[in-house]
Order: C-alpha cells, then structure tokens, then sequence
C-alpha cells in the first residue's frame, strides 16, 4: 500500500488520523523495527534508529522505520500491510 503524507507532520500521527495502523510493538519508540516501511518518493532523514534495524543498502533504498519519520516535505511511503 502506498500512502502520501503531507509535509511537516510526524508520519505514524498523520497514518493514524486516516485509520491507518502500522505495527509498533514498542509503542513508536523505534525499537522494535516493527514499523519498517520505504519511501519511494521524497526525502526522510537516517536517524540514529534506522542505523540499527537497516543496512546501509537498504537505507539507500528509502527504508525507514514508520514511528521516526518526520516528513519536512510530502512523502509517498510504502507501507507492509
């Protein structure tokens, strides 16, 4: 599934607004790596988290984890539904 979300919102608060709910067992802390999803068009910045649960490859690839992405502009984001 994917999803736009709109700029300047966190993207699990904006995916809850529209009834959407993305696992995250550790309640969008980011560690659990539960919530992985792919930007496929847009920008999210590489936290601290994602470095953990994702290999340099597949941050290259857009994979984030869906509780730590701010959008700073409007994101499509693949979610694993």
């Amino acid at each position: 599934m994917i999803v736009e979300c709109p700029a300047n919102m966190r993207l699990h608060d904006y995916l809850l607004s529209q009834d959407i709910h993305i696992l995250t067992a550790c309640g969008g802390r980011g560690s659990c790596g539960k919530c992985a999803v792919r930007v496929v068009k847009g920008s999210a910045a590489v936290n601290p988290m994602d470095r953990i649960w994702f290999s340099e490859a597949q941050l290259q690839d857009g994979w984030r984890l869906g509780c730590q992405v701010y959008a700073r502009e409007t994101l499509e984001v693949e979610l694993r539904v």
